[in-house]
């Protein structure tokens, strides 16, 4: 139903612009944005009284059946050593390797529901469960892809579906018990169940599948399989974790005898529709490498500081001429804020600096405009950057500012600036009232609008889980 908004603040082009009426057209896209007259809205208009109308965020990366491990690895059993990714990895393995269908569907849509409540429009989906878990195929080899597409469509959400290729545990590494359900025979098979997959993509609906694929890392895969996915890769989207360890780095040097981003340059994977998930530890050659090749770079904050990975080198890879995005990855948070911030919180940190991610002056304008900029970032997942402009897609967030944490913020002359600042740098999911989708209103006053039922399915996988 198309509908016309107006917020007390939208955000268009990084600034806050006051009584602004955003007018949806049938097609889900934007059909007008324009002034109203004295702040008075128009006859048939939606006033949203107290909230700032804002792009939809983009989360770039998401493993959704990892949400069943929040809270779950924040323990050390008594006599361990220091924990760190690898152990995490092993209570994964158990989340991974306890999934049936009906489960994986449950878990991806409230998963997804979650990041839609928290002001996400579109997801990619970095997906590596292919088969039952003993490795043997489904009768249909696509369940567990449609099952996961299903629980997008149950949220509501927008998704890019990244058909992942899993080849071993390691360099000479045999795969684990665990693993066997994300690998496919060969290259060949492979390539043969992303055509299929790519059967499925909608990227023209209201909330549009997108398809891609996904080299797990340099860990799980060979020079082989990399350079039969380079082959594949030609129009397509791809994305691959890189450096997120300072193992995967050593191991790749004893391989290859070259760092893992040198590797993927040399067998041609780097293109501006490349995505390097993490991107963390790289030195100052690899920089120029993404950025030579306008790669996205996906931060996922909360997630690399749960894991203790480090602090990637944003400025330089900016510098360098590397876009950024974000993702909530293993979801020990949903909160595109939080992912947001924590990229200039991050950089503050390293450099011991302030206002280091800038793109304006003035009040932290260039701060907001830059990390509202990220959020909305649609290169990673096939979509153009979000944006409130007459033919875009009507992905939109309401943000509440009748919230103490922004008492003030908005008075005075600058008082735009400062608030979308605020927002940005402190604000959370509690913030966010309405979400529309595609033009198709999917939370309203911050209840989801399937939440309920959503909700006890997600619970009922997680007491089988972990009883």
């Amino acid at each position: 139903m198309p509908v016309s908004l107006q917020a007390d603040y939208t955000l268009i082009d990084g600034t806050l612009r006051r009584d602004v009426v955003v007018a949806v057209g049938s097609d889900g896209r934007i059909a007008g944005v324009d002034a109203s007259l004295d702040g008075q809205a128009p006859v048939g208009v939606q006033r949203l009284p107290g909230k700032v109308l804002v792009p939809g965020f983009v989360n770039a990366h998401s493993h959704s059946f990892q949400r069943l491990l929040r809270g779950r690895t924040e323990h050390q059993a008594i006599g361990a050593g220091d924990d760190d990714f690898w152990s995490w990895r092993a209570a994964m393995y158990r989340a991974a390797s306890s999934l049936d269908p009906a489960a994986v569907q449950a878990v991806a849509a409230f998963t997804f529901a979650e990041m839609v409540k928290a002001g996400f429009t579109h997801v990619a989906e970095f997906h590596y469960l292919h088969h039952q878990p003993d490795g043997t195929p489904y009768d249909d080899p696509l369940e567990l892809t449609r099952r996961v597409l299903a629980g997008a469509e149950a949220a509501g959400i927008g998704a890019t579906l990244l058909r992942v290729a899993y080849q071993r545990g390691g360099a000479g590494v045999p795969l684990t018990a665990e693993q066997r359900r994300f690998v496919d025979p060969s290259p060949e098979a492979y390539a043969r169940a992303l055509e299929d997959t790519e059967v499925l993509a909608r990227p023209g609906d209201r909330r549009p599948v997108h398809v891609g694929i996904a080299a797990h890392s340099v860990r799980a895969l060979d020079r082989t399989w990399l350079a039969a996915l380079a082959e594949l890769s030609a129009g397509r989207l791809v994305h691959a974790h890189v450096s997120e360890q300072p193992g995967e780095i050593a191991q790749c040097l004893a391989e290859h005898g070259v760092r893992p981003v040198q590797l993927l340059a040399d067998l041609g994977l780097l293109t501006d529709r490349f995505t390097a998930v993490h991107a963390t530890h790289l030195d100052p050659g690899e920089i120029r490498l993404l950025g030579d090749a306008a790669v996205t770079a996906c931060i996922c904050p909360t997630t690399e500081r749960n894991l203790g990975d480090g602090l990637p080198m944003l400025r330089e890879l900016r510098a360098a001429g590397a876009h950024l995005a974000v993702g909530t990855d293993s979801h020990a948070r949903i909160d595109p804020f939080a992912e947001l911030r924590a990229l200039e919180d991050g950089e503050r940190l390293r450099l011991g600096r302030r206002n280091v991610l800038l793109a304006g002056q003035g009040m932290g304008q260039g701060v907001a405009k830059t990390l509202f900029g990220v959020g909305s970032s649609g290169r990673a997942v096939g979509l153009p950057d979000g944006a409130i402009a007459v033919g875009q897609r009507a992905d939109l967030v309401a943000l509440s500012v009748d919230d103490p944490a922004l008492d003030g913020v908005a008075e005075g002359p600058d008082g735009g600036h400062a608030l979308g600042a605020a927002l940005i740098l402190g604000g959370g999911p509690r913030l966010v009232r309405d979400v529309w989708i595609g033009g198709e209103q999917v939370v309203s006053d911050g209840a989801h609008v399937r939440g309920d039922a959503l909700r006890r399915d997600y619970r009922e996988v997680a007491a089988r889980l972990w009883s």
